[in-house]
């Protein structure tokens, strides 16, 4: 009597409320046609209803029978029999099985030289399709039979055996998650590995089933009907393949698709997925990150699209190589991993969700600090902390590129304050984990990290242009009593273009001025697509006077150090098209330094900036 399917020796069953069920198929030595009866032991002992228990009958030398009701637990011995012959499967366990698909960061690259100590009742599938204690490296490709992982080519089953054996990379997420999850919840787990590096949603794509073993996901289903049993959920890690435009495009829809093809092969409507954010990557060298902050984005959504659905944060943990997370660093993720799953599976109600951005709000200096940024945080658990500084939050403009703006970041409960310097520009957007190698550690009191983000707009963001950078500059005039001066011509052929690039805005000529006196002409131009009330921001340290298309709205002979961006604010009707500027400023004995100068819209109450027109400095 041989059991062909439904139950392998180390098979582990995934447990119900009612218990768990094997459907058993095989073949008799003969042409048997008598009943199929069980007997169910742990140790020497036979378990309560399960001694000579029917399951079934035997026709013409073949068999299917369903096992039922096999309690929580084990190991067991399975004896099946019919007539004189016997069957028997040894190491039978009930419990929680755990789906495993992706790339190499699921697959496990880790040093082994760090991997975890394995745990007798946490079981792996192998890519072979056989049972084992579960011990890295999980996913060993060269052992499955598949060509979708590199297999039947007729490579030699020994040789694998020893290569194995002398791995020195192999070590991930699996066996730290199954003994989390066994300490939880004190039942057998099994993982099931189908993960392979490098691979691609293409390459994952429920439309390829038909091909079997020659596609991943036909491997995949491979392996789940081997196994012959449904799952306690899917931990999938991929993304890092799918970063061109293309693949960005679509990569949400693809993830749907797959999710719902996964669910429907198995019967499982509301099958949870647990996935894992992609997270470093050191080699990225001069590339545009756009795609890689695209697919972390879109992951991090995914809840708000997928049901009975979580993703956690990779961005903050240790790296053994240029991309794959270290093996001493797999206990953190796995933590954040069983959380969810916890929450998610066993409906763990002092579990919350992973962390997520709330709102992001603008707020207007308060001295002795400059503006800031609050950013709320969801389902953040016992405070936001950081080992250090906290590090990770970026601004980004338009264009998507860091402006260094950042001096201070503060941690309070679940928000995250950033306080700007003077180089914020309105529009901009924030991000956490910018780049394909970010510095990165917030994380609450559970470990949970938070995810990488944006860039996300920020709400309540004032009109404000950006610096006025770019004038025509005059050489010293003698005199600094500038009361008895007319406006400076524009078209003073003196005057030479000049671009200053101070990052916080200041037109600073010290290094000219120092220990001179007289005066100097500045000219320059702002552009307004369209009618709007506007202030002129302004702030100096030295005497000066101000026009606007040759009408003077502003003077200050006495003005001093030291000069503070926005400390003038003068109200001004622009009116569509360009307007020019001309700036006096005497150098007060070679005292002043120079001059902030920027425009603002005045907002109606409760209107952003972000999105407005603005005006349009000369650059």
């Amino acid at each position: 009597m041989r059991i062909d399917h439904g139950l392998l020796p180390g098979h582990v069953l995934q447990r119900t409320a009612t218990g768990a069920s094997a459907t058993i198929t095989g073949t008799t030595d003969g042409p048997c046609t008598c009943p199929i009866t069980a007997t169910v032991r742990r140790g020497a002992k036979p378990l309560p209803g399960f001694s000579g228990k029917r399951i079934g009958q035997a026709g013409e030398g073949r068999f299917t029978v369903v096992l039922k009701g096999l309690p929580t637990g084990g190991p067991y011995t399975v004896e099946l029999q019919c007539g004189a012959e016997r069957a028997v499967v040894r190491e039978i366990l009930v419990g929680d099985l755990w789906l495993m698909a992706g790339q190499s960061n699921m697959e496990g690259v880790g040093n082994l030289c760090d991997a975890t100590e394995p745990h007798p009742l946490v079981r792996n599938f192998a890519m072979r399709r056989e049972w084992e204690i579960a011990q890295d490296p999980l996913h060993y490709l060269a052992e499955s039979p598949d060509r979708a992982h590199g297999g039947g080519t007729g490579q030699d089953a020994k040789a694998v055996v020893r290569a194995k054996k002398l791995a020195i990379k192999g070590a991930g997420v699996g066996v730290h998650f199954g003994k989390l999850m066994h300490a939880r919840t004190k039942v057998p787990q099994g993982l099931i590995a189908t993960a392979h590096g490098g691979t691609s949603m293409a390459q994952w794509n429920p439309a390829l089933k038909d091909q079997g073993g020659d596609s991943l996901y036909g491997s995949m289903r491979l392996s789940l009907q081997a196994v012959g049993q449904p799952v306690a959920g899917m931990l999938w890690y991929q993304g890092c393949s799918d970063t061109g435009p293309e693949q960005v495009a679509v990569y949400t829809r693809k993830m749907e698709e797959l999710v719902a093809a996964v669910r429907q092969s198995l019967g499982q409507p509301k099958l949870p997925w647990v996935i894992v954010q992609i997270g470093r990557w050191t080699d990225g060298g001069t590339a545009d990150p756009v795609g890689w902050h695209a697919i972390r984005e879109q992951q991090r959504l995914l809840p708000s699209r997928i049901s009975a659905c979580d993703v956690v944060s990779a961005v903050d943990l240790e790296l053994d190589d240029g991309i794959h997370i270290a093996a001493t660093a797999y206990a953190a993720l796995a933590q954040r991993m069983a959380r969810v799953a916890a929450r998610l599976v066993h409906r763990d109600r002092a579990e919350r969700p992973a962390i997520q951005p709330r709102s992001l709000r603008y707020r207007d200096p308060k001295p002795p600090f400059g503006p800031a940024i609050d950013i709320e945080f969801a389902n953040v658990v016992g405070g936001l902390g950081s080992t250090g500084l906290p590090q990770g939050l970026v601004v980004v403009g338009q264009d998507g590129r860091p402006q260094g703006a950042i001096y201070k970041t503060v941690l309070t409960g679940s928000r995250a304050t950033i306080y700007l310097s003077g180089n914020y520009l309105p529009g901009s957007r924030v991000m956490y984990g910018c780049g394909f190698n970010p510095v990165c550690n917030l994380a609450d009191a559970r470990g949970m990290g938070v995810p990488a983000f944006g860039p996300l707009p920020v709400n309540g963001q004032p009109g404000i242009s950006r610096w006025f950078g770019c004038w025509k500059v005059t050489p010293i005039r003698p005199g600094e009593d500038l009361a008895g001066m007319a406006c400076p011509d524009p078209a003073d052929p003196s005057a030479v273009e000049r671009r200053f690039n101070e990052g916080n805005g200041f037109v600073n000529l010290h290094p000219e001025w120092e220990g001179r006196s007289g005066h100097v002409a500045f000219h320059g131009h702002v552009e307004a697509s369209e009618a709007m009330p506007a202030e002129i921001r302004f702030g100096y340290d030295g005497p000066i006077r101000l026009w606007v298309d040759g009408r003077e709205v502003h003077t200050d002979l006495r003005g001093t150090n030291p000069a503070i961006p926005d400390a003038k604010r003068i109200p001004f009707a622009l009116a569509p098209g360009r307007h020019y500027l001309s700036v006096l400023m005497a150098l007060n004995g070679g005292r002043a330094w120079g001059f902030f100068l920027r425009m603002g819209r005045k907002l109606a109450k409760g209107q952003d900036g972000d999105g407005v027109a603005l005006p349009v400095p000369w650059e």
